[in-house]
C-alpha cells in the first residue's frame, strides 16, 4: 500500500526487496506493470499449487494500483485548486 508519511514522503510498502521504486515510475510504466501483474494474477489462480506466490502478485498488484490512485487523487486535488482560483502555497509566501 502506498501511505503518506508524517514528513511529506510517499512510502510504498514493497513487495519483494528488489522492486524497483515506484514512485520513480512514469503513469505508463506503473500502468503497464499493473497489466503484466494482472495477468500473472490470473495464471496463478488458474494452476492454483502456490498460495504463496498468489498471495505475494497480489501485494505487488495492490501497491501498484495504490500508486496509481495516488498519483490521480493528487492531480485531481491540484487541478481542482486550479479552477476555484486558489493559490498555491508557493505563491502566499514572499521571500524577499
Amino acid at each position: 500500500m502506498s501511505t503518506i508519511g508524517m514528513d511529506g514522503d510517499n512510502d510504498s510498502m514493497y513487495f519483494h526487496p528488489l522492486q524497483e521504486d515506484i514512485s520513480k515510475m512514469s503513469d505508463e510504466d506503473v500502468s503497464k506493470r499493473i497489466k503484466e501483474l494482472s495477468r500473472k494474477v490470473g495464471t496463478a489462480r488458474r494452476f492454483g499449487r502456490n498460495p504463496d506466490i498468489l498471495n505475494k502478485l497480489h501485494q505487488a498488484l495492490h501497491t501498484y494500483q495504490n500508486e496509481i490512485r495516488n498519483r490521480r487523487i493528487e492531480q485531481w486535488h491540484k487541478n481542482h485548486k486550479k479552477l476555484r482560483g486558489e493559490p498555491d502555497i508557493g505563491d502566499l509566501i514572499n521571500i524577499e
